[in-house]
């Protein structure tokens, strides 16, 4: 062995503490200790359980009973799959720290149960993912869930923000990153690949006691708390609705086109759910609104459309053909309609004004501006002050701690009530906001 090298232990430790670290330069010897120190320090190097069985599921559902928080993640992969493919979930809470492997453990719904007991605080890191496997499995969402990335949205950092980056400017903590694009549905996990999964929720229960912490001392924390329960109802919508409406440029069609799009739509789920691959390999969004923008269930003028000259054309074309002819025969006054949100006057320059008015609020009370609304929730308030929004719209802006915050001032200035002063000695945030004295008179 040559003099600029020393041994290290050949141990199953060393090797998994420090992976490709079989020998150390004598340069290193100093440092490796503080090395070593880190890598034990290191959630990997922690106690924890690798969950096979349906058995050990049990044990462990056991001991997380008497948990009065748990932090939960998974990884998954989305490509190639209908639904996410779910590959390793994460828990840690008190003492307990494990990871649950899906593909043998069996079935999951005691563990989606105990989540949504509402016994425990669930946290999570951008729930929406996390959420959508419970939700799936038993049709249900935690009672009571902590997102630590809507937390920090309230407390003036960027929405949506990555864990890494929350744990860096709250904890001080800095996370390898090497493992996120990982191949997860590969068996046996390696040893960085066990120690990122575990460091996605080693950290979770300690940053979100600090989050509450600045969201109490801010008073803030009601504010999150009315947040966090309408996204969980905008996610329990958004998992048990058709999705036909997301199609791009869809509020450009006309009731009978929408009605073929519709079909096309659930024609389209159907075999990808059946064959378990993305809906966009078996006819993308955009070929969805074209077809149905022609009108017809003539093949030759299907197979025409730019992107349809593809091997399996045989195949499809007569499917397609079929789900249009049944959208043709709905009578047209049951062809749906166009979406509310796209039938009212845009207010494209009051709006800009108005959003750049927004991100003033937001930045002097240190909030994210992306967390509070964006340039359609500030169309719909214009429409809503000037009398042309559909009735069926609830502007966001206009309820709860959004009009608190924003809303209720910028109904203001399109009233003539308040009025904006341009302060040159703070040019980065330079709005000032004047209460108007006299009575404006839009006669």
């Amino acid at each position: 062995m040559p003099k600029e090298y020393i041994d290290v232990p050949n141990s199953l430790c060393y090797k998994d503490l420090i992976p490709n670290f079989r020998k150390i330069s004598i340069f290193q010897r100093n440092n490796f200790h503080s090395l070593l120190s880190i890598a034990i320090s290191s959630p990997c190097a922690m106690s924890h359980h690798y969950i096979s069985t349906a058995t050990e599921l049990r044990h462990l559902l056991c001991q997380l009973q008497d948990c009065p928080v748990i932090a939960y993640d998974t990884e998954f992969i989305s490509e190639n799959h209908y639904y996410p493919q779910l590959c390793l979930v994460q828990i840690a809470a008190s003492e307990i720290q494990a990871l649950i492997d899906p593909f043998s453990v069996g079935s999951l719904n005691a563990f989606w149960e105990l989540l949504c007991d509402g016994r425990h605080e669930i946290v999570v890191h951008a729930c929406r993912s996390e959420m959508e496997f419970c939700f799936r499995a038993i049709n249900r969402l935690p009672t009571k869930l902590f997102d630590v990335q809507v937390a920090a949205g309230f407390l003036g950092n960027d929405y949506p923000a990555g864990y890494g980056t929350l744990l860096e400017r709250f904890l001080k903590i800095s996370l390898p990153k090497a493992e996120s694009r990982t191949v997860w549905n590969k068996r046996p996990l390696t040893a960085l690949q066990i120690e990122y999964a575990l460091g996605d929720v080693h950290y979770l229960e300690q940053l979100a006691q600090t989050l509450q912490t600045h969201l109490v001392a801010q008073k803030r924390i009601d504010w999150y708390t009315a947040e966090m329960e309408r996204i969980k109802q905008k996610l329990q919508y958004s998992f048990e609705t058709p999705r036909w409406r997301s199609l791009p440029k869809i509020s450009t069609l006309k009731p009978r086109e929408l009605a073929i799009a519709r079909e096309l739509w659930f024609w389209r789920e159907t075999i990808a759910q059946k064959r378990n691959l993305p809906a966009s390999r078996v006819l993308r969004d955009d070929l969805v609104v074209e077809i149905a923008r022609r009108g017809t269930s003539d093949e030759k003028r299907i197979a025409a459309v730019r992107g349809m000259q593809r091997s399996d054309a045989p195949k499809i074309l007569p499917e397609i053909s079929a789900a249009i002819n049944r959208a043709l025969a709905i009578p047209q006054e049951k062809c749906p309609l166009p979406s509310d949100r796209f039938s009212f006057p845009q207010y494209s320059v009051m709006a800009q004004l108005l959003f750049a008015t927004l991100c003033s609020i937001c930045q002097r009370h240190r909030i994210s501006p992306q967390l509070v609304g964006g340039a359609g929730d500030i169309r719909e308030l214009i429409a809503a002050e000037l009398g042309t929004l559909p009735p069926e719209i609830n502007p966001r802006l206009l309820d709860g701690w959004r009009a608190e915050l924003v809303g209720s001032l910028l109904g203001d200035l399109i009233n003539g009530q308040t009025f904006i002063q341009i302060e040159r000695n703070t040019p980065e945030n330079p709005f000032v906001f004047v209460r108007n004295q006299t009575t404006p008179d839009f006669t």
